[in-house]
């Protein structure tokens, strides 16, 4: 699985989850209306094993092999949830409790819904939720309620290549214990 894979899934699951537009941090377009989510990539990708986990596999389709390469992998995201106070057809909406509690809600998925997302590339599994924390600020001539927490998630990072040979351990030539 890619990060750009991971990120797709946890940005719809969380976007079905509060009923709102999740949208990219710094993009060029129109914003979405209030109230709405923005995340930004703190970290793409995170880890400790350099080399990875390498196996030959037996490619189904085209009767070769494939070289794979596996590792866990960590990456860290940043959520952000914005309102504003403003009158609509139901009423007067306090955007600083509109803005806290989509936060909240946010944060409740990923602790028990979102904990562990299965697809098919393999699982993501949330293994750090922040708390939610103020992150309002001044807009022009009006504040914009803001609240937001980060998240670390792990998953499987893979990487294959067809190739055509395969290398066993005892039969390289020369090799005394062939």
């Amino acid at each position: 699985m890619t990060f750009a894979e991971a990120r797709d899934v946890i940005v719809a699951a969380l976007e079905a989850h509060i009923g709102c537009p999740v949208v990219l941090s710094g993009q060029i377009s129109d914003m979405p209306g209030y109230p709405y989510c923005y995340y930004s990539v703190l970290t793409p990708r995170a880890s400790g094993h350099a080399f990875g986990l390498k196996e030959v596999a037996v490619a189904e389709a085209e009767g070769g092999y494939l070289l794979r390469r596996s590792e866990p992998v960590s990456a860290t995201m940043s959520f952000t949830f914005c309102s504003q106070n403003r009158e609509t057809d139901g009423g007067y909406i306090f955007g600083e409790d509109e803005a806290l509690a989509l936060a909240e809600k946010a944060n409740g998925f990923f602790l028990l819904d979102g904990h562990n997302i299965q697809t098919t590339q393999g699982d993501i599994v949330v293994s750090n939720v922040g708390s939610p924390a103020n992150r309002s600020g001044f807009l022009v001539e009006d504040t914009v309620r803001r609240y937001g927490f980060d998240i670390r998630i792990a998953f499987v990072r893979t990487d294959e290549k067809k190739t055509t040979t395969v290398l066993v351990p005892g039969n390289f030539a020369g090799d005394a214990h062939s």
